[in-house]
C-alpha cells in the first residue's frame, strides 16, 4: 500500500488519504481486541499458575506428611502396643521402650511436634503412645499431653487411616492446618500393622505449618507479581502490533505465495501439487480435459550421498534436480493461477512429483519420463565432487481411472518401488498387478511379524548324503510358513520380505537355536543314525551384524549344548560377493569359532575363483540349476567335472543340491562328487520324522557309470 500524497491529484490522494485513515482504524481495533485477549489469556495463565502452584505445594506437603507417617509406623512395635491401654502404664517400662523410636525421630525433625499412636476401641478412640517425655518442655511452654487417654475427635484423615474394620485403612494428611494453643499444625495418618497384615491403629505426625503457609504466600505473591510485566508486554506488543499492520497487506500477498513452494527447491509443495492434482481429477471427469498423467521420482541410493558428503550436498543436490526437470520439461519456476500448467512438485525428501497436463496420448507420459531420465542421468558438480544419482519413476494416467489425487499419488509411488524392485533407474506404468504384489507384501510384512513365535512357523530338515555310502551326514534346515487364510507360502516369498522389514535376525536366530536343538535330540535318540552336522543358511542380514553373529551362533550353541563342530553355516555366493571384505572377516571369526561354512548356491553369481582359494569354506554347494541338465547338457557335464575337481583339489567337499533323479546321482558319483541333496534323497520333513526319512540304500542301487 502507498499511502503517499501525490500533489495534483486530488482524487487520487483523497483516495489514499482514505484507505491509509481505514487502515489505521482496522488496525486500531484489531490492537484493541488483540491486546485484551492477550491479557485474558495472560490472566487466565497467572490464575492457572495461582491455581496450579498452591495445589503443587499443597500435594507436596500431603506426600511429605504421609512419609513421615508411614516412617513412623514402622517404628512401632505391634506387640508392645497392644500391652498398653491403661494411664497408669504411661510410666512403665514397656511405655518408655515402645515409645524410644518415636522419641528419637521427633527430635530428629525440628518441624515435628508431636508423634503419637490411635486405637479404636470400639466407638471410642484412645491415645497408647505420645513421643514427648513430661521432663522435655514443649518449646512453646505450654503442657503437653502425654498420656494414655481417650480421643473425643475424629478428622476425616484419621478416619481414612483407621479404616472401616473390614479392611486396613490408607495413609492421609490433612490439606489445611489446624490452629489451637500448640499453633497451626498440620497432621500425616498412617496404618498400624501387626506381623499379619492386620490393622491395630495409627500412627499420628503433628508437623508445624509455618513453612507451609510461607511458601503458599509466596507463590500467590509471585504470581500477582506477574501482572505488572505482563501488562507493560502487552502494551509494547500492542504498539508493534498496530505498526506492523499498517505495513500487512504487501507482507501477506508475499507470504501467500510462499505459502506454496517449497522451501529448499522453489518448487511447488506437496499442498499445491494435490490441489491442482484434484483439480485435474475433476476436470477429466468433466470431459473437460482429455488426459493427466502424474509422474513419482526417487532417487536411487540419495541416502548415500547424504552419508558421505553432508547434508549440505544432498540439498544442493536437490536444488540441481529440481532446476534440470524444470528444464527437462519447460516449465518456469511460476505457480500462478494457470491450474491447466503442467507443474514439477517435491514431496519431500529426494520425492518429487510431476502433473502433465498437455498430454495427448498415455504413451506420451513413459516417453516424457525416458527425456527426464536422460536429462537427470549426467554427473552432478557438488562442491567440488562428482556426483551420479539416477531416479526410479513410477507412472499413472488419468485413463486408468481414479477417485481422487491421494489415489493417483499411492498408485504412482506403488509404481515407482516396482522400478526400484526391475532394477532402479527406469520407469514403470502402474497396472492394477502391482497393486495385488503391494497389498500382498503388506499382508504378509504385517503376518509374518504375528506369526512370530507361534506355530504357524516351523522349521523342516532335508538329508545331506554322502554318494559313496548313501549314509545321512547333514540335515538342512528350511524354513516353512503355513499362513492362516493364505495356506502355504514359499520362502522365495517371504524371506526376501522379512529381509527388507528388518524381521530376518529374529528369524533366523529363532531357525538357529531349533536347528542346533533338533541335532541334540537326534544324538540322544539314535546317536549312529543321527547325522553329523546341522546345516543353517545365514541371511544377508545376519552376516551384515558382523560380530555380533557370533555372539548369536554362541548363545544358539550354548542353549542347546551342542558343540561348534555339529554346526554348519550357509551363505550364499551373492552375499559374499555383495561385500567381500567385511563378509571374510566374518566367516573367519566364525571358522575360529568352529563351526564349518558351506558356500551355498555356487555358480549363479560373479564372484571370482579366487573366493574359493580366499574364504574358509568346508563346502561348496553346487547349484541346482547345473543338477538339472547334466545328464542332458554335455557342455553343463563339462563345467560341473571342472567344478567338482577344483573344489575337491582345494581341500574342499563338493555338494550337488536339488538331486531328483537315479540318472543325476550316476553322474555326480562318477564326476567325484562327495555330498548330495535332493527329492531322491528324501523330502523335508520335521525334526521328529527325520532319521525315519533317509535312503541309506538308494545310492546302492544305482549302477556305477564312467565319464
Amino acid at each position: 500500500m502507498n499511502d503517499s500524497i501525490v500533489p495534483g491529484d486530488l482524487s487520487a490522494s483523497s483516495s489514499a488519504a482514505s484507505t491509509l485513515a481505514r487502515n489505521r482504524r482496522r488496525a486500531k481495533w484489531e490492537t484493541i481486541c488483540v491486546s485484551v485477549a492477550t491479557l485474558l489469556v495472560v490472566g487466565a495463565g497467572i490464575l492457572g499458575l495461582w491455581v496450579t502452584s498452591t495445589n503443587s505445594i499443597r500435594d507436596n506437603f500431603q506426600h511429605y506428611l504421609i512419609g513421615l507417617a508411614q516412617t513412623a509406623s514402622t517404628l512401632v512395635d505391634p506387640a508392645l502396643q497392644s500391652t498398653i491401654r491403661r494411664p497408669e502404664q504411661r510410666t512403665s517400662a514397656d511405655y518408655k521402650r515402645a515409645m524410644e523410636p518415636l522419641r528419637r525421630m521427633r527430635m530428629a525433625l525440628s518441624d515435628v511436634h508431636y508423634i503419637y499412636t490411635l486405637v479404636s476401641d470400639g466407638a471410642k478412640d484412645r491415645f497408647v503412645l505420645y513421643a514427648q517425655d513430661s521432663e522435655d518442655p514443649n518449646p512453646s511452654g505450654l503442657d503437653d499431653q502425654d498420656r494414655v487417654d481417650a480421643c473425643n475427635e475424629r478428622c476425616p484423615e484419621m478416619q481414612q487411616a483407621l479404616g472401616n474394620g473390614h479392611s486396613p485403612g490408607r495413609a492421609a494428611a490433612t490439606d489445611q492446618p489446624v490452629l489451637d494453643k500448640w499453633g497451626a499444625l498440620l497432621t500425616g495418618w498412617a496404618p498400624i500393622l501387626d506381623p499379619q497384615g492386620r490393622q491395630i491403629g495409627v500412627v499420628g505426625v503433628d508437623v508445624d505449618a509455618r513453612v507451609y503457609l510461607a511458601r503458599l504466600a509466596a507463590a500467590r505473591k509471585w504470581a500477582l507479581f506477574g501482572l505488572a510485566p505482563a501488562g507493560i508486554l502487552i502494551v509494547i506488543l500492542g504498539s508493534a502490533f498496530y505498526r506492523i499492520r499498517l505495513r500487512g497487506l504487501a507482507a501477506g500477498l508475499a507470504l501467500a505465495e510462499a505459502a506454496w513452494r517449497d522451501n529448499l527447491t522453489g518448487l511447488a509443495n506437496r499442498a499445491l501439487f494435490m490441489e491442482r492434482l484434484q483439480k485435474a481429477v475433476e476436470r477429466v471427469r468433466d470431459g473437460e480435459q482429455p488426459l493427466f498423467a502424474v509422474l513419482f521420482l526417487d532417487f536411487d541410493r540419495f541416502k548415500l550421498i547424504n552419508d558421505t558428503l553432508g547434508h549440505k550436498a544432498g540439498d544442493e543436490l536437490l536444488r540441481q534436480i529440481a532446476r534440470r526437470l524444470q528444464g527437462a520439461l519447460r516449465v518456469d519456476d511460476s505457480i500462478g493461477d494457470n491450474e491447466t500448467d503442467s507443474l514439477v512438485g517435491r514431496l519431500g525428501g529426494d520425492e518429487f512429483l510431476i502433473l502433465l497436463n498437455d498430454l495427448n496420448t498415455s504413451t506420451d507420459a513413459s516417453l516424457i519420463a525416458e527425456r527426464l531420465l536422460e536429462a537427470l542421468a549426467p554427473v552432478y558438480r557438488i562442491f567440488g565432487s562428482d556426483v551420479h544419482s539416477t531416479a526410479s519413476v513410477g507412472i499413472v494416467t488419468s485413463d486408468q481411472g481414479h477417485a481422487n489425487a491421494d489415489e493417483a499419488v499411492r498408485n504412482a509411488d506403488v509404481a515407482m518401488y516396482e522400478a526400484k524392485r526391475s532394477g532402479r533407474a527406469r520407469s514403470v506404468v502402474f497396472d492394477e498387478a502391482m497393486h495385488a504384489r503391494i497389498t500382498r507384501h503388506g499382508i504378509i510384512e504385517t503376518g509374518l511379524r504375528k506369526a512370530l513365535g507361534t506355530d504357524e512357523l516351523s522349521v523342516v530338515y532335508q538329508p545331506i548324503v554322502e554318494l559313496k555310502t548313501g549314509r545321512m551326514v547333514s540335515a538342512e534346515a528350511l524354513l516353512r510358513w503355513n499362513h492362516p487364510t493364505l495356506g502355504l507360502i514359499s520362502p522365495c516369498e517371504f524371506i526376501p520380505v522379512a529381509e527388507d522389514s528388518g524381521l530376518m535376525v529374529a528369524v533366523g536366530q529363532w531357525v538357529l537355536k531349533d536347528a542346533c536343538q533338533a541335532l541334540v535330540t537326534w544324538r540322544l535318540l539314535d546317536a549312529h543314525r543321527a547325522p553329523k552336522t546341522v546345516s543353517v543358511n545365514i541371511s544377508r542380514a545376519e552376516l551384515a551384524m558382523g560380530s555380533r553373529l557370533l555372539d548369536h551362533v554362541r548363545d544358539a550353541l550354548s542353549a542347546a549344548g551342542l558343540p561348534p563342530n555339529g554346526l554348519q553355516l550357509e551363505v550364499s555366493e551373492r552375499e559374499v560377493v555383495r561385500d567381500p571384505e567385511a563378509s571374510l572377516d566374518v566367516l573367519r571369526q566364525l571358522r575360529h569359532l568352529g563351526v564349518s561354512l558351506a558356500m551355498d548356491a555356487f555358480g549363479t553369481g560373479t564372484s571370482p575363483l579366487a573366493i574359493l582359494r580366499r574364504y574358509p569354506f568346508d563346502t561348496i554347494k553346487i547349484d541346482r540349476s547345473f543338477v538339472e541338465d547334466v545328464t542332458n547338457h554335455r557342455d553343463v557335464l563339462a563345467v560341473m567335472h571342472a567344478m567338482i575337481n577344483l573344489v575337491e583339489n582345494l581341500g574342499m567337499s563338493s555338494l550337488a543340491e536339488g538331486v531328483e533323479e537315479p540318472s543325476q546321482v550316476c553322474v555326480l558319483q562318477s564326476l567325484g562328487c562327495r555330498y548330495a541333496q535332493g527329492l531322491y534323497f528324501g523330502e523335508p520333513v520335521t525334526a521328529e520324522k527325520l532319521l525315519g526319512a533317509a535312503r541309506p540304500h538308494a545310492v546302492a542301487l544305482v549302477p556305477s557309470m564312467a565319464l
